[in-house]
């Protein structure tokens, strides 16, 4: 399997989900951004304000955004899992979109091997992109955001009566 081959289906974990769960099949039709984090990780908690600018711009353009909360080596699991902290967490931050928890497991399945990570998949459930890391955001991320909801307001306005 190439880096751009993982499916989709993957995403649905046995964990908890915060703002509601994800199932699969609502997202055929909408690119797709999954957020991997750690709200201990120094990189993800610098790249937040950036990630929030791209719900705020993306999210309303028809972008799907779905965050998983992943543990830190060594991290105990109870903590990293523990969706009433995350919860609270979340609320704090003013995500209101779905948030896994991961033990790990959903992490290793998509080949993510740093924090903050980011898979795109397109309107197909293609994964496009997978980038680690900080400079990932301006550099490479949003102008493929701008392309896939482009295309996707074009879609939707093609369908309009």
């Amino acid at each position: 399997m190439s880096t751009l081959d993982v499916p989709l289906t993957l995403l649905d974990p046995e964990g908890g989900w915060i703002n509601a769960p994800v199932h699969v099949h609502d997202l055929h039709g909408r690119p797709v951004l999954l957020h991997f984090w750690n709200e201990r990780d120094v990189g993800s908690r610098a790249r937040l304000p950036q990630f929030k600018a791209l719900i705020e711009e993306f999210q309303p353009r028809g972008l799907q955004v779905i965050s998983v909360h992943v543990p830190l080596p060594g991290e105990a699991l109870e903590r990293a899992m523990d969706t009433n902290r995350l919860e609270l967490l979340t609320k704090r931050l003013g995500f209101h979109h779905p948030v896994a928890t991961d033990d790990g497991s959903m992490a290793l399945a998509y080949g993510v091997d740093g924090s903050p990570s980011y898979l795109v998949y397109d309107a197909r459930l293609v994964m496009r992109l997978r980038v680690t890391g900080e400079e990932s955001v301006e550099a490479v991320l949003r102008p493929l955001l701008e392309q896939l909801t482009r295309a996707e307001s074009l879609s939707q306005d093609a369908h309009a009566p």
